[in-house]
């Protein structure tokens, strides 16, 4: 079940017991707009599962160049949504695929999943509102 509470425009998204924190205000300033923000994290959302399984299968068969691309594109979403805390283990995310560590990416990718599941029902339930 998800409660969805607005402060402002800073929200927090409970779900699970994934904690998504969002900085609406920060995110909508760098893009100039609400509706702007509203367009660009509707897409965003549209193809977070997508990528998510992609960034998976990558890893899955050890195809690190490809799940660093995918990281990074995740790590820079991320930041531009307002997601600091995703960013910053997007980041982790990608710096370890970049180094190779199949294991320890394949570990954080497992813990990290989920919590970006969760920014995208965040960020659907704000076009509801």
């Amino acid at each position: 079940m998800e409660q969805v509470r607005q402060y402002s425009l800073s929200m927090r998204c409970f779900m699970d017991a994934r904690f998504v924190s969002l900085n609406l205000d920060e995110a909508i300033k760098r893009m100039g707009d609400r509706e702007i923000f509203l367009e660009i994290s509707r897409y965003f959302a549209s193809r977070l599962p997508e990528a998510l399984e992609e960034l998976g299968l990558a890893l899955e068969t050890g195809n690190m160049a490809e799940a660093t691309r995918y990281a990074h594109s995740m790590k820079s979403n991320c930041s531009a949504m307002g997601a600091d805390q995703l960013h910053e283990q997007c980041r982790d995310l990608e710096g370890i695929c970049r180094s190779g560590a199949m294991e320890d990416a394949r570990k954080l990718y497992a813990e990290l999943a989920p919590r970006l599941l969760a920014l995208r029902d965040a960020l659907l339930a704000l076009q509801r509102q």
